[in-house]
């Protein structure tokens, strides 16, 4: 939950909702965030990976900062899988997250594109189904 999210209210005057849209949100806003430019936070974002020639090396290396992001700045879910999503498109890459809610076990599967920097969720209720940028 964000500083300001506390303080912010719903259009039906109640509290906002901090389920799983505002964890859906929030991994939003880690994962579109370039290291050093949207945070103070050690390691908060993405680091700039021009340093790879590899679609392997590449994978590999955004799948493990994926991970640590969502282990430090996402405290209420659990990282279960990370998996690379096949695309017929050899200049991007698209992932699939499996995540579980910590608090209610309700499971998550997302996918988050690196290229179009959209977060998509899987299995929400269908009220609430869609993309997330």
């Amino acid at each position: 939950m964000s500083f300001f999210d506390r303080f912010r209210q719903n259009h039906s005057g109640g509290q906002c909702d901090h389920g799983i849209r505002g964890i859906v949100s929030n991994l939003s806003h880690i994962l579109n965030t370039r290291q050093a430019f949207g945070s103070f936070l050690s390691g908060y974002g993405i680091r700039d990976m021009n340093e790879y020639s590899s679609r392997d090396q590449l994978s590999l290396a955004i799948m493990e900062e994926i991970r640590f992001n969502i282990e430090s700045y996402e405290k209420r879910v659990e990282l279960i899988d990370i998996s690379v999503e096949d695309i017929s498109n050899p200049f991007r890459l698209a992932f699939k997250l499996e995540c579980r809610v910590k608090e209610t076990h309700e499971s998550l599967l997302m996918e988050f594109n690196s290229v179009s920097k959209n977060l998509n969720v899987k299995n929400f209720d269908d009220s609430e189904k869609g993309e997330f940028t």
